[in-house]
């Protein structure tokens, strides 16, 4: 087993305050009554949703309070626990609009919401749209073609493993029981006793196990596992998924029962020949469709490396949006494998390079910024973006630094993630960097953007600079326009409406009270926008 590589601390740590914590649930607990006041909460109307003064101030206020911390929160006992923090039961009572955030989460059997810091504006519009919708009009069964990083929901039967699932944001429904323990081994053979379609009962192999199980000294244990060896080739050989899963959980299951006790030389002897990379290949096949993935997966761990490359090997066969999702997952869970991982950020396929990198993110592996780095010259967008997300992730001063030179990038969302980036090495104690990027590279690309929410991350990325030079140019966005030129403002700064609001709120985040002086100017400005944004914040 090889684990060669060291880890990095994600981006988003999972213990926030609860204070920031509480902030996010009151902004999403706006925008989602926006929507719904306004009947905009249906999926294909996100961009008549955009267009609503009042929803893009709650969504704009929501994207702030996220890049200031991430959220963590789920429902417990019919209340919100806000992360590292107790249930206060009044935090909904003195909230209206929370209370109905509340009710809407247990109508939907939400048990959990977690959004990550850099979460872009569609994300979150997507997260209130599923809140605001409702119970009934939940999505199921949905088929994407894009990576398991992005939307999917798990298909029926059973129930859905998320509710949401996007780059940056995870709603999952409330836990079923039966996947929170492992099965007993009696529950591990009922499936293989069942009546045979001639109407015979039981079979073989579970009359061999349950042999296994009911035997109290070694030598029974090791003749029923002799059986089970034979039983387990015949299986390999017929392609027999049921009988390999039915054996692997109730090997796991019986190892955890008997402990160091009798049978445990002939359980680990079952363990190890479930571990030949044909067997490896029918359990792989097995996890999309079990609802209980934790036998499966630790009987997985045991074989290393190879497992991995099973299991990456199942992933790039995948055909439905649930299996890629379900692969990506037990890759990640089983922490794994980077090595591999390695040699597949230089395969030819786009595809292949891209699970590869988002794999490596999600694990965490900080020497794999090393390899992503060259990935944002790529020629194909979808590269750059995936590489951009899991450099982000990773958070390494390496990935934040090569990510500052990706703010010219062609492509919207590098260039969006370039700029959270920006934003992320402000704070030294995430970074690592112990010095601040230089504001005038943002600043001069925010002059030549031409996407809002780019244009909006790259101002609230210079408030979170916090540096003079950084505070200058806010000031001079947020000021009323000076004498025009012919080539537009004397200064050549930027001063669309939005923009001004966007810098406004930045001056607050990194100033508060020093700022007072700018807002106070602003509350009779011209623009009605501008005008109610400074007397909300002057209030």
């Amino acid at each position: 087993m090889v684990l060669g590589y060291r880890r990095s601390t994600p981006v988003a740590s999972p213990t926030v305050e609860s204070r920031s914590t509480s902030g996010v649930i009151f902004a999403l607990s706006l925008l989602v009554d926006r929507l719904v006041t306004l009947g905009l909460a249906d999926e294909g109307r996100s961009e008549q949703a955009r267009g609503q003064r009042s929803v893009r101030e709650a969504l704009r206020q929501l994207s702030g309070c996220v890049r200031e911390s991430p959220l963590v929160c789920r429902v417990i006992d019919g209340d919100f626990a806000l992360e590292g923090a107790p249930i206060d039961r009044a935090f909904t009572r003195e909230d209206p609009l929370a209370a109905q955030l509340l009710q809407r989460c247990l109508g939907l059997r939400v048990g959990s919401i977690a959004v990550r810091q850099g979460a872009s504006s569609s994300e979150l519009l997507t997260l209130a749209g599923l809140l605001a919708r409702g119970p009934r009009e939940v999505p199921s069964g949905r088929v994407s073609t894009d990576t398991p990083t992005t939307m999917s929901s798990i298909a029926p039967p059973g129930p859905p493993r998320e509710l949401l699932r996007t780059w940056n944001v995870l709603v999952m429904p409330v836990e079923v029981p039966s996947r929170l323990r492992m099965p007993t081994p009696a529950e591990a053979i009922a499936i293989l006793a069942a009546p045979s379609e001639d109407g015979t009962s039981g079979s073989p192999v579970a009359s061999a196990l349950s042999r296994l199980v009911g035997a109290h000294e070694d030598a029974a244990a090791q003749r029923a596992a002799e059986q089970l060896v034979l039983l387990i080739a015949d299986a390999e050989a017929h392609d027999d998924r049921a009988v390999i899963e039915g054996i692997g959980r109730t090997v796991m299951a019986q190892i955890h029962s008997v402990g160091s006790g009798p049978g445990r030389l002939a359980l680990e002897r079952l363990a190890r020949r479930l571990q030949r990379r044909r067997s490896l290949e029918l359990l792989a096949q097995a996890v999309p469709h079990a609802i209980d993935r934790l036998p499966l997966l630790e009987l997985l761990a045991r074989a290393g490396e190879m497992a991995v490359d099973v299991l990456v090997q199942q992933l790039l066969a995948a055909q439905d949006s649930p299996s890629r999702r379900s692969y990506f997952d037990s890759i990640v869970s089983l922490d794994l494998g980077a090595t591999q991982l390695f040699a597949l950020v230089n395969d030819p396929r786009w595809f292949v390079v891209r699970y590869a990198v988002a794999i490596l993110g999600e694990m965490g592996v900080s020497t794999a910024d090393e390899v992503m780095l060259p990935l944002l010259a790529h020629t194909d967008d979808r590269i750059r973006i995936a590489a951009a997300r899991a450099l982000l992730r990773l958070g390494t001063p390496r990935a934040l630094q090569g990510l500052h030179a990706a703010v010219d990038d062609s492509n919207s969302e590098v260039r969006r993630i370039a700029s959270v980036a920006y934003g992320l090495s402000g704070g030294t104690s995430q970074s690592g960097l112990g010095v601040r990027p230089p504001a005038a590279k943002l600043a001069s690309a925010l002059n030549r953007e031409v996407d809002e929410e780019v244009a909006i991350e790259m101002v609230a990325s210079l408030g979170r600079l916090g540096s003079a030079d950084a505070m200058q140019r806010l000031l001079r966005i947020a000021q009323l326009s000076p004498p025009q030129t012919q080539d537009g403002p004397a200064d050549g700064t930027r001063r669309e409406p939005w923009l001004r609001v966007a810098a406004i709120e930045a001056l607050v985040r990194a100033r508060g009270n020093a700022v007072r002086g700018t807002i106070d100017s602003l509350v009779n400005d011209p623009n009605p926008e501008v005008a109610a944004t400074a007397f909300r914040f002057r209030s």
